[in-house]
């Protein structure tokens, strides 16, 4: 070797040496290295063919880009998990420092961390040696919660924790789920500022890494919807197979002529409308189309960083058919579209919130009598709000689709805090109180529910001694169960005596119950002459003898703004009295605790033919039979004391064996 040889190679080497590492993408680790521990790739190395989106996102975390911020604002199954794990597997062997994978609960961490992400680990060679065992003896091991390898580690832990959120110093930060974090943690504030305080170290340096990742939730205090909006506004367009023109692919409407289109029922054979050349689209040319998408920016400017929009129409692990089919199950349901809208176009729902002109349904009164159960109505509730001086009540009949027809409501006057107060008397007489139907039964009401929260002892004690009656308890917090899938044990006095686990107690969410009343309220009836069977689901009759006061209680509620923590809420706040409107929320859930919004048409026709039968025994003797159930009046504003009745003594013999009978199961009987 000469001299002029030996020198190049030794200054080749001294500049291998001092040049700069070279940056891996993460994507591009992740097809080399990472092994998928679940979906449809399952035991192979990472690939974007499903996901070709997952590229530029996942990319935009990687080191040295000056980019700090990535957000992402997506439907349900497109893969962003798989994503996110390649990106912390990435760190883990290329990128090493201190990070922290936060998720909505640190039940939902361990999960992840139990069914997806240590799996990952444990198939993927370039990650198997560098992650300590939780077995070893080192002070250094990997914890369920904790992962260590060299030169870094990686907590896992839930927006729950304000120990983990405010103790730690973390370089690359990754939010799962931010939609469903607490507003305010432990009352110490919200956990989103406590996470983005732990990277306050590497402000000056630039060179940290935030992402954040949901399925939105409501317009105004959704978090992933807020991030997205501050960004760049990012979406994937796909060419068009016929001229190629990209473009955005849109759920669309029956008033836009592009977007997609489908069938109003099986077979759906979906396809999409190109809004340029106005061409069909059909499903089997998705996939193609959608590899060969690209993502464009649509608020591009200083200090916007890289967000992203990604939903099921663009997801090749479901089909467009699936999107109809979701639709067509949820489009006359408020709560159920607004699943669909959240899950499957992975969009926040921008909740109205105003009830109608109490006016409006004042004129759109219905001519049935009160008191008595409307063709159609097949379910019986009732509900009951305590205050210190009486009970407010609201009977309502229930059918298919949702629809309701309100056949009795009233004030029932009395001290409730005195359990031998006439009011519980006349109570009792609610309860007991059957309602003709037009085919010659007395129905009795089905469930009924009772508020807590005044006078709740008397309630408990009430309740206790009543099958069918439910002692409960409003939440006003959003996202919360229409009713508690069991009851909580309270105490209760009795006698002198105190019962800690003496009567059950169940939990209403009243937000959700509220935004679905008010859009059922909105909707309009066909009034075409067809009978409820052609009204829109969930539509809701009144008889003409609900006075204006009751219209004014029902619509008394409306969506209040305002902040906390810094962040934007949606609280209901009245306008004036809402008792009865109070009483229609416990009726909902009522509905809801007896399966009325689950069930299937097998079980609706069941129902139907049972309850819809002619009495096939004598309901007790002809003077019985021909005696009127009830007055049919309506108890106004003025409150005027119902009196105690007695209904007729006889009924169905069906009532005594359940809905449908003894051979029926679960909750029909």
């Amino acid at each position: 070797m000469t001299s002029n040889e030996a020198a190049r190679l030794i200054f080749a080497a001294l500049a291998r040496g001092i040049a700069p590492d070279e940056i891996v993408l993460p994507s591009q680790w992740a097809r080399e290295n990472l092994i998928v521990a679940d979906g449809p790739l399952a035991g192979e190395k990472w690939s974007a063919e499903l996901t070709p989106y997952a590229t530029e996102i996942l990319d935009c975390l990687a080191p040295d880009n000056g980019i700090t911020r990535v957000s992402v604002r997506k439907s349900a199954q497109v893969g962003m998990t798989g994503a996110m794990i390649a990106w912390l597997a990435t760190i883990m062997a290329v990128t090493p420092a201190r990070a922290m994978l936060v998720f909505p609960t640190i039940a939902a961490v361990q999960e992840f961390n139990r069914e997806k992400f240590s799996p990952s680990i444990e198939q993927t060679k370039a990650l198997r040696n560098k992650v300590r065992e939780a077995g070893t003896r080192s002070a250094q091991k990997s914890t369920a919660l904790s992962k260590r390898f060299p030169g870094g580690s990686l907590v896992l832990t839930g927006a729950n924790s304000a120990s983990d959120l405010r103790s730690k110093t973390i370089k690359f930060m990754c939010c799962d789920e931010v939609d469903e974090w607490p507003l305010d943690l432990d009352k110490q504030g919200d956990p989103m500022d406590m996470v983005n305080a732990r990277q306050i170290a590497f402000h000056a340096t630039g060179d940290y890494k935030k992402f954040e990742g949901s399925t939105p939730t409501i317009k105004g205090i959704s978090r992933i919807d807020n991030a997205f909006e501050e960004g760049d506004q990012r979406f994937y367009e796909c060419p068009c197979p016929g001229c190629g023109h990209y473009q955005r692919l849109i759920f669309g409407g029956k008033d836009v002529k592009h977007g997609l289109k489908f069938n109003r029922a099986y077979p759906y054979n979906a396809y999409y409308i190109c809004i340029n050349c106005g061409c069909p689209i059909e499903h089997h040319q998705k996939r193609a189309m959608v590899q060969a998408g690209r993502w464009r920016a649509t608020k591009a400017g200083d200090g916007r960083h890289p967000s992203f929009h990604i939903d099921a129409l663009s997801s090749l692990v479901t089909t467009w058919d699936k999107v109809a089919e979701e639709f067509l199950n949820a489009k006359d349901d408020p709560n159920k579209l607004k699943a669909f809208t959240n899950l499957w176009l992975g969009e926040a729902w921008e909740e109205k919130g105003d009830a109608p002109d109490w006016q409006r349904l004042f004129v759109r009164r219905e001519s049935y009598p009160a008191r008595t159960i409307p063709v159609g109505g097949l379910v019986i509730t009732v509900g009951c709000d305590v205050q210190t001086d009486g009970i407010y009540y609201e009977v309502v009949a229930w059918g298919r689709d949702r629809k309701s027809w309100s056949i009795d409501a009233g004030f029932l006057g009395g001290n409730t805090a005195d359990p031998n107060d006439r009011v519980w008397l006349e109570l009792d007489a609610i309860y007991a109180r059957r309602y003709p139907d037009a085919y010659g039964n007395y129905w009795a009401a089905d469930a009924l529910a009772v508020d807590s929260g005044y006078n709740s002892n008397q309630v408990y004690l009430w309740t206790r001694s009543r099958p069918k009656a439910r002692a409960i308890k409003g939440s006003g917090d959003r996202g919360k169960a229409a009713i508690s899938a069991a009851p909580t044990k309270v105490e209760i006095n009795f006698n002198g005596k105190r019962s800690k686990r003496g009567a059950e107690l169940w939990h209403v969410g009243t937000w959700d119950l509220k935004a679905t009343f008010y859009a059922d309220l909105n909707k309009d009836g066909l009034r075409d002459g067809l009978g409820a069977d052609s009204d829109p689901a969930g539509y809701c009759y009144f008889t003409e003898l609900h006075d204006e006061q009751f219209f004014r209680q029902i619509t008394a509620e409306y969506l209040k703004k305002g902040t906390k923590n810094g962040r934007t809420t949606l609280t209901w706040e009245a306008s004036g009295p809402n008792h009865l409107l109070d009483c229609r929320i416990y009726n909902m859930a009522m509905a809801s605790h007896l399966g009325v919004d689950r069930l299937t048409e097998y079980e609706w026709m069941a129902l139907e033919k049972n309850r819809t039968a002619a009495p096939k025994v004598p309901q007790g003797d002809l003077l019985d039979r021909a005696t009127p159930v009830a007055e049919t009046e309506t108890v106004p504003s003025s409150r005027p004391v119902v009196e105690p009745e007695s209904p007729p003594k006889a009924g169905n013999d069906n009532i005594s064996a359940g809905w449908l009978g003894q051979n029926t199961k679960g909750w029909l009987r």
